[in-house]
């Protein structure tokens, strides 16, 4: 067996790295956030999905607070709403290509964070800040990132004029709420796969656009 391993490491592909302890933490507190409710999840149950001993007191080495989990839930999503945000600037023209690597790029983030939009939507009444950082940078900011997208095609002249804020929001807002709502239902309204989804917005989008 020792063999094996071995020479696979170098001939085969890379294995992942291990988790560490704290990587485990965030997410299976996240998942049970998810699962459970925020207020309904305690720090033993937590140190044990992530495979601490439950009275150990482990977590705290790590995060200083339960309510710390939950920033660190924010402060993840957030980091993947700024890498959207800096594909968006760098994805390549012509703008119906770009329109549907738009579309398929925010599917995939928020698919990707599809319990931490659970906690987002029911568990940040009671955390004014998280909930305004959550507001601003993942929502707003994407908002003014597409806005801006959709005036440089216009100041290109790729694009007709339009009202680009609104038009923004129709995007950002159409595509955020159809993984919502998968996220809370836990199954879709409407039996239309992200490959559908992603087609028919990028060809609503530059079909309408276009000059």
């Amino acid at each position: 067996m020792r063999i094996v391993r071995e020479t696979s490491s170098r001939t085969g592909p890379r294995m992942k790295a291990p988790s560490t302890a704290r990587e485990r933490i965030l997410r299976e507190a996240i998942r049970l956030f998810a699962d459970r409710g925020y207020d309904r999840t305690s720090i033993p149950e937590i140190q044990a999905a992530a495979g601490l001993s439950r009275g150990s007191g482990a977590l705290y080495k790590h995060f200083p607070s339960k309510e710390a989990l939950l920033a660190a839930a924010v402060d993840q999503f957030v980091d993947t709403a700024r890498q959207g945000r800096t594909e968006l600037a760098e994805m390549p023209r012509p703008i119906d290509h770009k329109a549907r690597q738009l579309v398929e790029g925010m599917l995939e983030k928020l698919g990707a964070n599809r319990d931490t939009l659970r906690i987002l939507w029911r568990d940040l009444e009671h955390f004014s800040q998280l909930r305004s950082k959550a507001r601003d940078e993942i929502m707003a900011r994407t908002y003014l990132a597409v806005a801006g997208w959709l005036k440089e095609g216009q100041r290109r002249g790729e694009l007709r004029p339009h009202d680009s804020e609104a038009v923004a929001a129709v995007i950002v807002g159409s595509v955020a709420m159809f993984r919502v709502f998968e996220a809370i239902w836990g199954e879709r309204a409407i039996d239309v796969s992200d490959e559908r989804f992603a087609a028919a917005w990028s060809d609503l989008l530059a079909r309408g656009l276009q000059p």
